[in-house]
């Protein structure tokens, strides 16, 4: 556990102890939260080998607050360390830090602006995926929200415009984002070359963003949503066409076809990203599904030779939550996603030690335990055909990946 987790949860725990408690500005508030889960995935390895025979090393920890200056203005932010074994060290980050400035309000509309690091409203989960008690389980569904995109999609350093009106008596909500943001390269790299980039360090990420939901008048219980994101990613820190052009002299015979990931000199992806979304509360019941459709264009250059491909992921699941009580809920939830919507059974995107990347379907089951004083439980199963979001970690390539999957968490939670 490094330096910066343990502080962190040094000042998380300085907020819950009623003794070291901290005296807050004014209309200030903090908020926090702790998961812990043990991860079993018996088929294939989830996120890292250790998962394979059962592993502790998934975990969550965040502080969020704000601090309201006027009824228009404050300032609000979240710290957060997220460990997911191989793929995510647990580093402490800036989720969001944002100041949120509300300019117009009537009874009818309100207009505003928030200036920083903001989350990306994306979907129904995208900005809250981050907090175990936003989930209906360990994490959200991976078809729509898959691994590949997580950082470039999570928040943006920038401009986000938002608003709602209310129109005929149907409730209208919309926010724009502008903005780009810096990120670890390691995802992208996999998604595109199904193995790390030898050279590469980091992706630029400019985002425009349009998110806008409906709660019509004639039922206050569904609500309707899309989004829509332009989005560039562009690795950094590739090798020069001299330095490939020098390791392509002494590589053997056929390596640039067999490793072209070690020749990389530009890579990038122009994608643009729509998400249906519908959510319909009925008596103990959240039916929620979503749509996912994205258009990519992908460039790169191997050696100072250039080459493009156009290609169109589709994904979607349907997802019920039952509250069976005050306390409890369980749900269950069927997905889908293929990275190339004309090839659903993957060949094109299959590589030696992964041919089912290109697809993935699947069955979620789980439940949480509410038990009281901020603390919960949950459970979740899931039975997966493909690996098109099995979570990527260095030193995935070296295993030989199977084609049906399962795997079983269990998580204690903790929020105040």
């Amino acid at each position: 556990m490094n330096i910066r987790l343990i502080s962190l949860l040094s000042v998380l725990y300085s907020f819950v102890s009623p003794v070291n408690a901290l005296e807050l500005p004014l209309g200030s508030e903090i908020h926090g939260f702790f998961s812990q889960s043990y991860l079993v995935s018996p088929d294939n390895p989830y996120a890292g080998t250790n998962s394979e025979d059962g592993s502790f090393k998934f975990r969550e920890i965040g502080i969020n607050g704000f601090s309201e200056f006027s009824p228009e203005f404050r300032i609000a932010g979240q710290a957060l360390s997220r460990y997911r074994d191989k793929s995510d060290d647990g580093e402490v980050r800036i989720d969001f830090l944002l100041a949120d400035y509300l300019f117009f309000s009537d009874q009818y509309s309100s207009v505003g602006v928030r200036l920083g690091r903001v989350k990306n409203k994306i979907g129904l989960y995208n900005d809250t995926r981050d907090i175990p008690s936003a989930r209906p389980g360990f994490n959200v569904p991976e078809s729509v929200y898959f691994e590949a995109f997580r950082d470039a999609l999570l928040s943006t350093d920038g401009m986000n415009l938002y608003g709602t009106s209310l129109v005929n008596n149907n409730l209208i909500q919309w926010e724009l984002t502008f903005g780009r943001k810096d990120i670890d390269s390691e995802d992208f790299e996999y998604y595109t070359f199904a193995r790390p980039v030898p050279s590469a360090d980091s992706a630029e990420v400019p985002l425009k963003l349009f998110s806008i939901s409906v709660i019509p008048a004639f039922d206050r219980d569904l609500k309707l949503g899309l989004s829509v994101a332009d989005v560039r990613v562009d690795l950094e820190g590739t090798l020069s066409v001299t330095e490939a052009q020098q390791a392509l002299v002494t590589a053997p015979p056929n390596d640039l076809a067999v490793n072209p990931q070690n020749y990389v000199t530009a890579a990038g992806i122009d994608g643009l990203l729509a998400i249906a979304s519908a959510q319909y509360n009925y008596r103990d019941f959240v039916l929620a599904a979503e749509y996912l459709n994205l258009e990519s264009d992908f460039d790169a250059a191997l050696a100072g030779n250039r080459f493009s491909e156009s290609s169109s992921t589709e994904a979607y699941y349907l997802q019920v939550e039952w509250f069976t009580t005050a306390q409890t809920s369980v749900f269950t939830r069927y997905e889908e996603l293929y990275l190339k919507r004309s090839d659903r059974s993957g060949a094109d995107s299959a590589t030696g030690y992964n041919p089912y990347r290109g697809f993935g379907r699947g069955w979620t089951l789980g439940g949480k335990w509410s038990v009281g004083q901020g603390w919960s439980i949950s459970g979740q199963a899931s039975f997966n055909e493909g690996t098109a979001w099995l979570p990527n970690f260095e030193g995935i390539e070296n295993h030989n990946i199977k084609k049906h999957w399962n795997y079983y968490v269990f998580s204690v939670n903790y929020q105040f």
